[in-house]
């Protein structure tokens, strides 16, 4: 079984670092940087920072594990990426990228609900849970990580 590992990445701009994928229908949608990998490729942490490295030619450092996101096909695991210091970068941030990979191309995202939703991230599930942090006033980067957090409780109601 494979699996999508992908990157909410902060460029110096402020904004998110995507990727744009242009349909034949004219609409577009957006990814978070990242590829598929078999899912014996742990850490996941050094697959994605490979990946990353191929994608944009930054060093990242791979932070917390955001969103497990189940699509039913590969699941996509969402992590947080910091762009290293020692990366000189500078001037316009986007045009020092490489070429974006199977025919998309670079783009920022502001990071405001309704810039996310008309983003059209695939899949749905990112774009909701990046809206959904923006409108409680918690940037993508500063969530903590899924594995440190309690597990979920079912809450019932008692009887009248």
């Amino acid at each position: 079984m494979s699996v999508r590992l992908s990157a909410v990445i902060k460029a110096p701009n402020g904004y998110l670092l995507a990727l744009r994928q242009d349909m034949p229908d004219s609409t577009h949608q957006h990814l978070l940087p990242g590829r598929m990998v078999d899912n014996t490729d742990r850490p996941f942490e050094d697959a994605l920072q490979r990946a990353l490295r191929e994608q944009t030619n930054l060093n990242t450092t791979i932070g917390a594990l955001i969103d497990i996101d189940k699509t039913g096909v590969n699941d996509e695991y969402v992590f947080i990426a910091h762009i290293d210091r020692a990366n000189p970068v500078s001037g316009n941030f986007p045009d020092r990228l490489p070429p974006a990979p199977s025919g998309c191309s670079w783009n920022c995202i502001e990071l405001t609900p309704t810039a996310i939703h008309d983003a059209n991230f695939t899949p749905k599930g990112i774009g909701y849970l990046l809206a959904g942090h923006l409108r409680h006033g918690r940037q993508p980067w500063a969530l903590a990580d899924l594995r440190s957090r309690p597990p979920a409780t079912r809450r019932h109601h008692k009887a009248r």
